[in-house]
Parts: structure tokens; sequence; C-alpha cells
């Protein structure tokens, strides 16, 4: 769940003038996204709702809009942009601009700290432009670089001018003469440059391999300092373990899809897909060294996908148009893993009812639904998620549980009532899933250490609904020991008539599983 634990209804997330009336090239819309964050991100504004208000409605339709996004028509307007929006390519370049440029902010600031001399003197958009225009250069290579230099002096002079974009223009000439440099790990070594995207001029920072043994591999990996002291803890300073979750954190992360089980020929669906993989009708960009391309099979009825990875079904659908008839849904591997790893299909045997106490729009608790799981009851704190999740239910034509608006803290059921099994898939911090929600790079870590109170009371506020022989899976999308294994040590330790029957959580040396934690609890008495 998201490191707030909560979504800002209404909240228009409006762009300035000059801004929309930018063409709709994959550079200016990464552009518009990066600018939406920062005028939006204390209101809510995630990566994800910021490229869907400038890409506009979703042109297959199925796609809801997340809380704060203004409607079609509106955005139209706002935004310049034709109904149909961008087209598919466009989006995804994008998209996938937009993603690499947050998930390496830090290390494309550092580099552009070496050409560009007082960088707080110039306005942020346009230094968000050279944020975007650096990672193409130095990441994107199908993309020819003179397009890139191109569109972005083009862009910068529609903004403010010719003076400025031949700022730009001279800035990734001078990113371009760096040549190799920036892809090795020692160009980043020594004092780290005033910091590129600040609002003022702040005192340059020292050495930092004086004070912190990992630092220079978190400025490399693109990790704010604070974010990768949590990740060095988790892998207790041993280096070996510090550079796997560095790495897995800022690198593309895979798609993960999940198969329909309650559909038929759903097992035939899954053979398709992962028979195309082995026939080479998967095809994709890049893949992490030893997979070959190959859809990787992820519990029974789940998929994932290397980054870039393109699929058709043997009948020639593509997976969107699989999701948008129910057949598929869209869900991270480690989500789906964790369900899995906590054996909750025993609840499907035992015919439990099932309740999800933070539904989200309901991944986890529809995935088991799918398998004919008895969900009954599904609660949230958003009004506007539980929505989507209705819509949910009608595209995978299961039955819609009773959808209340609740706050787990406060549960909405009697107290040592529930002898069926509760989800709670709690708010965190998301260190897990750093690669695929990059903005949480932004987060401060105050923000983050408030939730371990609100976790613990979620959890004692659920457990004390749980009667005996009921069951609570906890459930958090972080890698910090003070919201997964203490946050059940504790809850064990205050409540003596509940047992941990497993936890789980993703091995650090996994090259692409994003990290989950779980622990399945049982009240004995």
């Amino acid at each position: 769940m998201d490191v707030n634990g909560q979504e800002h209804e209404g909240t228009p997330f409006a762009e300035k003038g000059r801004l929309r009336r930018l063409g709709p090239s994959p550079l200016a819309l990464c552009l518009r996204a990066l600018c939406l964050l920062d005028a939006h991100h204390a209101s809510g504004c995630t990566v994800q709702a910021a490229l869907q208000t400038v890409f506009g409605p979703s042109r297959q339709g199925h796609d809801a809009a997340p809380d704060g996004v203004m409607d079609s028509g509106k955005l139209r307007a706002a935004c310049h942009v034709a109904p149909a929006g961008p087209n598919a390519r466009d989006r995804a370049l994008a998209a996938e601009l937009t993603y690499g440029a947050l998930r390496h902010e830090r290390r494309l600031g550092f580099v552009l700290g070496k050409c560009v001399s007082k960088p707080q003197g110039l306005p942020l958009p346009l230094r968000r432009l050279l944020q975007a225009g650096t990672y193409a250069l130095l990441f994107l290579e199908r993309v020819p670089p003179h397009a890139v230099v191109h569109t972005a002096v083009n862009l910068a002079s529609s903004l403010y001018g010719s003076r400025l974009g031949g700022l730009v223009n001279a800035a990734l000439r001078a990113v371009q003469r760096l040549g190799d440099g920036p892809r090795q790990r020692a160009f980043y070594e020594g004092p780290e440059p005033l910091d590129f995207f600040a609002e003022k001029e702040l005192s340059p920072r020292a050495d930092p391999e004086a004070e912190d043994p990992f630092a220079l591999a978190a400025r490399y990996y693109g990790l704010p300092s604070a974010l990768a002291a949590c990740l060095v803890e988790e892998a207790r300073g041993l280096p070996e373990r510090v550079e796997a979750l560095f790495r897995r954190s800022s690198e593309r992360p895979w798609n993960g899809w999940r198969i329909n089980a309650s559909r038929p020929g759903a097992a035939r669906l899954r053979r398709e897909l992962l028979d195309s993989a082995a026939s080479g009708a998967m095809h994709g960009e890049q893949f992490p060294a030893g997979l070959n391309g190959a859809v990787m099979a992820v519990s029974d009825w789940g998929l994932a996908l290397p980054p870039g990875c393109l699929a058709h079904s043997a009948d020639g659908r593509t997976l969107g148009e699989l999701e948008a008839d129910g057949l598929l849904s869209a869900q991270a591997a480690g989500s789906q893993q964790v369900l899995a790893a906590l054996n909750l299909a025993d609840w499907l045997r035992e015919d439990r009812a099932i309740w999800d106490a933070c539904a989200g729009q309901g991944g986890k608790g529809l995935a088991l639904a799918e398998q004919g799981g008895r969900l009954v009851l599904c609660t949230d704190t958003s009004r506007a998620r539980l929505a989507r999740m209705a819509g949910q239910c009608a595209r995978l034509r299961l039955r819609q549980p009773l959808l209340a608006l609740a706050d787990a803290r406060h549960p909405v059921v009697r107290p040592v009532s529930w002898q069926g099994g509760i989800i709670a898939d709690v708010p965190c911090s998301g260190l897990g899933v750093l690669a695929r929600r990059p903005d949480i790079r932004r987060r401060p870590l105050a923000e983050m250490r408030r939730l371990v109170g609100i976790q613990a009371a979620i959890l004692r506020g659920l457990a004390g609904c749980l009667a005996p022989g009921g069951e609570l899976a906890y459930m958090t999308c972080t890698l910090r020991r003070e919201e997964n294994e203490a946050q059940v040590e504790g809850l064990l330790r205050d409540m003596p008539g509940l047992i941990c029957l497993s936890q789980w959580k993703t091995p650090w040396d996994h090259p692409w599983l994003e990290g989950m934690f779980g622990a399945r609890l049982r009240r004995v008495s």
C-alpha cells in the first residue's frame, strides 16, 4: 500500500499554462509529469497519477484515473490533448523517461552538477528537462542522442526563449562529452556537487567515503542517503547484500500479471503465455543475464515479464485486451508471491470467510476470490479506491463483496467474532518497491516512521476481532524490520492468545522480485 496509506480525493493536479501548451512528444509529456510531481507531491500526487493526468483518459477505457485527477472533459481542455491522447508508443517512452528520471534523480543531479554552474538560478522546470534529457542520453540506447538534444532545446526555447534553449544545448552537449564516464561507479567519487534540484543554493557536501562505506554505491544507484541507510540495515551491513538490494531498487521492475482462475480456459491461457515465451513469440528490449527473456511463473496463476517484454496470446490478443476482458490483471509478482508463501490457499480449502481490511483496489483479496476464496467484506479509508474495486469485480465477473468505508484501526467487526481470515496489507514505507514507485525516494524518513504507529494500531485492532481459530495475514511492501518482524513480535508479546504460523520475506539475493513481507497469525485462545 502507498506510503501515506491514503489518497487525497478532490485535489486537481493542475499545470501551468506554458507546460500545458507543449507538444505531445515523449520528452514533453515526461517534463509535464515531473513538474506535476514537484507542484503536487505534498498533496499526494504519485508518478502514476501524474502520468495519467498528462496522458488523458485511457484509450481502452477500463483504467480508472486515480483520486485527484480531473475528469476527462476538463483534462482534455486543460492539457490541450486530443481525446485519443498520445499514441501507445509515445506513452510508453514518456513513462520510461519519467520513471527512469525519478529512479536515478540523485545520480543525474550529480552528472549535471559537473556540467552546469549555479543551477539554482535556473527555473526548476528547465532543470527537470535537463534531468529527463540526461537520463535519455545515458540510459536509452535506442533513442538517437541528436534527437534528445534537439527536442530538449526546442522545448526549452518554447518555454523560456532562445537564450535558455542555448543553455540546454550546451549542458546536454557537455553531458555527451563526458563519454562513458557517468556509467562508471568511479565517476561519482569525491565531494558531491550542490544539490542540482534544490530550491536554493546549499553548502557542498563532504566526501561520502570518509563517513559511509556505502555512500558511493548509494549515489551510483540514485538512492537518497536516508533510504540507503535503511537498506544497509536490512542487509546487516554485508557488502554483497547491500549491493544486491541497491541494484534491485534501482533497476527497471518486472511486470506482474495474474490470470483469472475463475474464468473458463484459465489453465490453457497460462500454458499459452508460457509457451509463447519459449517459442520466441514474446520479445523485449533487455533482460537480466541468464534469464534469456523468459516469462517466469509466479505461484499457480501468476506470470512475471522482464522489462520491455511484449507479449501476445495464441489467438493474437494483447495483454491489454486480455486485461480489459477480465482474463488478466496487473499485479506485482512479489504481491502474488507473498500470498503463496503464506499458503493462504488453506483459507480456500477450509471455506473461510475472507475480510480484506486494507483493501485498496483489492488485488490480494480478488486474487483469492478468483481461485474460489469466499471474499465477503472489503474495507478501506478511501471511497474512490472502493469504487474502483467495484469496477474490478465487474471486469473480472466476480461477485462483489460488501464494501465499507472504514479505518482498520477501528474495525467495523465486533471483537472476538471473526472466525475466517483477515488480510491486512497495511500502509508502509514502500522500500521494497522503490523501482516501481520511484517517487517514494522523495519521502522524508520522518513520514515513514509515523506509519509504524498506524501499523501497530491496525494489527491490534484486527487481531482483537479474531475468534479462536481465526487467522490474520499481515503484509507490507517494505524491508524495514521496524515495520515487519518487530511489529509481529510486539503483537505476539501484547496478545499472548496469538501464534505466528509462518513468516516470509523476499530473499535479498533475488534478482528482480520486489521486496515484500508477510506473516500469518492465528488466535488460539
